[in-house]
């Protein structure tokens, strides 16, 4: 099924309203069974935002008929759509739901798919270690079990990618072998995904192994699978592994190329994000741009590892395989950005630079007579960086790269950025087109300050929630560069009135972003700049609840625009 060919969301609402209907056992069975079949459909379209009510849903129904199947089944689609959405901590809950009903039904296959569910859920932060050892139990729980057995078909293809990213090749491949024996044709097709991540795993096992010949063969093998499915999680780990093999075989820019692609949409399907930005750290690595090769294992570290890693160790359950894996990874990563750091050497703004921000002025003079919308967003995007504990040199990259934020709209027709009114939906496409094109405009620029403003371009309108624009990129797989400008941005157009709407005070202007805290913006950054903006007011005598306060606020921007001896 095609993403055209899924409901949307008022038929997903309509299943969630009968799951809490009053029905008879029969039919509230087949109502589960529809609703779990969709969430499949769901999630394999990366709409695991849409699908997670719809099996919380299921679940409570299940829970409510006392049902152990379809609660196992229930509770593992939760588990597994919450870790696609990157909140780890409720999805290993959900799993040792799944492991307890297993525990108590004596199941011990549904114990094995559960323990290798929690493996799933801990490899996305990447701590290998942890995730590995979860594959063990589940490997061990159905070693008495004679013929091919999904869950050892799983764990020990999930394993072998677990030794791959510990540097233990040989027993990768030992694992991977073993996952290719026990697949059968109908596990192939029950899930094309998993045996896409085998062959993957059998790419990058054999490249680092020096066997490129078998390489090539797993690569054909993961391009068949793909070329028959429409989900996008299997067309991104289609192109990973084509570009991994092309980093092998020499062919970096074509690598880089794809990559470059894949990344933008892997932002929507955050349980691929890991495997993506690894590979472009890589890629870039080896085509010499170590400064861009940092920048995305910055990236790596804060969105996945920081994320989640700490808060996943709380679970109980897990007691026995916690040791000292996080403290291995944090180790790994570190070894990691020392290497790549050594080969910096310090760096200038382009010399396009300077082209580029008279480009931006002039994008924005028609919507902001003073041009000067870029500026002052570079300048409060570089105060809230150094006010979120950011390195100073990067707060300043990041100041920088936000003045061209809306180089976009240079794309956009006089007439609708002149417009005072609110803008109907045709015209509001039309606007919203302003970040793609504005990284498209930033794309052709290898220099690291130019790459981070295309980033903050294209994603400076996505929301924490989701709900923004590109649609299903939040919470922290919005680059950082971007969440920051997200704020100063809307600060910027309150209180100097760009829009339709009047400017407002910059208390109001405040009040506003608080509102938007946690579904618009990031509400740590928000918590941060209102903190800063009241600070440096107090400091400077600002009443922030005077209605002409547009100078008190040109006074403010100057003030964070002052080197203050942090570079």
């Amino acid at each position: 099924m095609s993403q055209e060919d899924l409901p949307g969301e008022g038929p997903v609402q309509a299943l969630i309203s009968q799951l809490r209907a009053p029905l008879p056992a029969e039919g509230a069975n087949q109502v589960v069974d529809s609703a779990l079949a969709l969430c499949r459909q769901l999630y394999g379209s990366a709409r695991s935002r849409d699908a997670l009510p719809l099996a919380q849903a299921a679940l409570a129904r299940s829970r409510e008929a006392s049902d152990p199947n379809r609660i196992l089944r229930a509770a593992a689609a939760c588990g597994m759509l919450s870790a696609d959405m990157a909140d780890i901590v409720a999805a290993v809950g959900y799993h040792v739901q799944a492991l307890r009903v297993g525990m108590r039904e004596e199941n011990r296959g549904e114990m094995s798919r559960s323990w290798n569910n929690i493996g799933n859920a801990l490899g996305i932060t990447g701590n290998y270690s942890m995730a590995a050892r979860c594959f063990q139990r589940s490997l061990a729980l159905v070693a008495p079990m004679s013929g091919p057995v999904y869950s050892r078909f799983a764990a020990s293809g999930n394993l072998a990618d677990c030794f791959f990213q510990l540097g233990n090749t040989s027993e990768g491949i030992a694992q991977a072998e073993r996952a290719l024996h026990e697949m059968t044709p109908a596990f192939r097709e029950h899930d094309p995904y998993a045996a896409v991540l085998l062959h993957r795993n059998l790419v990058r096992l054999n490249v680092a192994a020096g066997r490129l010949d078998l390489a090539e063969r797993h690569v054909a093998e993961v391009v068949a699978i793909g070329a028959a499915s429409a989900s996008p999680r299997v067309r991104i780990a289609v192109d990973i592994t084509r570009a991994s093999f092309e980093l092998a075989s020499g062919r970096s820019d074509v690598a880089l190329t794809r990559l470059d692609q894949v990344l933008a949409r892997a932002r929507e399907v955050p349980s691929t994000l890991r495997d993506t930005l690894a590979c472009v750290i890589r890629a870039e690595e080896s085509a010499g741009n170590t400064a861009r090769a940092l920048m995305r294992l910055e990236e790596l570290s804060d969105h996945i590892y920081n994320l989640a890693i700490e808060r996943a160790r709380e679970h109980v359950e897990l007691a026995g395989v916690r040791e000292e894996a996080g403290l291995a990874m944090g180790q790994r990563n570190e070894i990691d950005r020392a290497r790549l750091v050594s080969k910096l050497e310090p760096r200038s703004a382009p010399e396009s630079f300077k082209a580029l921000q008279r480009l931006a002025v002039g994008a924005v003079m028609r919507m902001d007579e003073t041009g000067w919308h870029g500026r002052r967003v570079g300048a409060l995007s570089k105060a809230l960086a150094l006010a979120l504990g950011t390195p100073p040199l990067q707060a300043v990259e990041i100041g920088m790269a936000a003045e061209l934020h809306d180089i976009g709209m240079l794309s956009i027709p006089e007439g609708i950025l002149a417009s005072k009114r609110s803008l109907n939906a045709a015209e509001t496409a039309i606007v919203q087109r302003h970040a793609d094109a504005g990284a498209e405009m930033l794309r052709d620029d290898d220099h690291p300050m130019v790459f981070m403003a295309q980033e903050i371009a294209r994603y400076h309108h996505a929301h924490w929630d989701g709900q923004g624009y590109p649609a299903r990129v939040a919470g922290r797989f919005i680059p950082l560069g971007a969440r920051i400008c997200a704020v100063a941005d809307a600060y910027d157009a309150m209180v100097c009135g760009i829009g339709s709407e009047p400017a407002r005070t910059m208390a109001e202007a405040l009040e506003e972003l608080q509102r938007g805290a946690g579904t618009q913006f990031d509400p740590e950054h928000v918590s941060c700049f209102d903190a800063l903006v009241r600070s440096e007011s107090e400091d400077l005598g600002m009443d922030l609840q005077a209605g002409s306060g547009m100078e008190d606020f040109q006074e403010l921007v100057l003030t964070l625009k002052e080197d203050r001896g942090f570079v």
